[in-house]
């Protein structure tokens, strides 16, 4: 998928803006008017989420979003930049009613350090609905191994392409209601043929160029 993204010709900021986009109307149509807590991590899985959340609230939508440190892309710092509203530390944070994981999505090796993992079930298991994006945070992208403790999420927006966790378990059982959003970038999906082939993913077009 990275390199998909790259052969795209498309700047990280506009993927990343297309991604958000995604992941705010998913959020407003799962759950409609509940208050939003995005967990928000230091690559572009995080920077999704300083989109989304920045669109949700120019919705009207009460929103908070908690991150550890700072953003490590400069896309998600750009996306951080844009963000209006104070940011929480995540062990602090009180739960919302949707919780949004923007955390590391297709970006982990290793599982979540203990702590981070605890707060991720707590929150979860507090929110009345879970959204992941593009990954449940804990899951191994390429073989569905659950690498640290993950909950159960309600939807996870899939970015252009399914990834091999979103068939294979342990993993998929975690994800939820697979949501395919066309971000623009063209790639083949699993098993070689298009992404939404297996029929588990609805396709979630919504994205438009400007991604705002």
């Amino acid at each position: 998928m990275r390199a998909a993204e790259a052969a795209s010709g498309v700047s990280e900021q506009v993927l990343m803006a297309r991604a958000g986009k995604a992941v705010a109307e998913a959020a407003r149509r799962i759950a409609p008017g509940a208050s939003v807590l995005v967990l928000a991590g230091p690559g572009n899985n995080g920077g999704d989420g300083y989109v989304a959340a920045r669109l949700l609230a120019e919705r009207g939508v009460a929103v908070r979003v908690a991150a550890a440190g700072p953003s490590r892309t400069g896309a998600a710092a750009a996306a951080r930049g844009g963000w209006r509203g104070r940011i929480e530390l995540p062990e602090r944070a009180e739960p919302g009613q949707l919780l949004i994981d923007a955390l590391y999505g297709t970006g982990l090796s290793r599982g979540l350090e203990a702590p981070a993992a605890a707060t991720l079930l707590r929150l979860a298991g507090a929110a009345r609905r879970r959204i992941a994006i593009d990954l449940p945070s804990g899951i191994g992208a390429d073989d569905g191994a659950i690498l640290s403790p993950v909950p159960d999420f309600d939807a996870t927006v899939a970015l252009g392409a399914l990834k091999p966790a979103h068939l294979l378990h342990p993993a998929a059982a975690r994800c939820g209601h697979v949501l395919l959003a066309d971000i623009g970038v063209a790639a083949g999906g699993c098993g070689g043929g298009g992404p939404a082939d297996d029929g588990r993913a609805a396709a979630f077009a919504g994205t438009g160029a400007g991604g705002s």
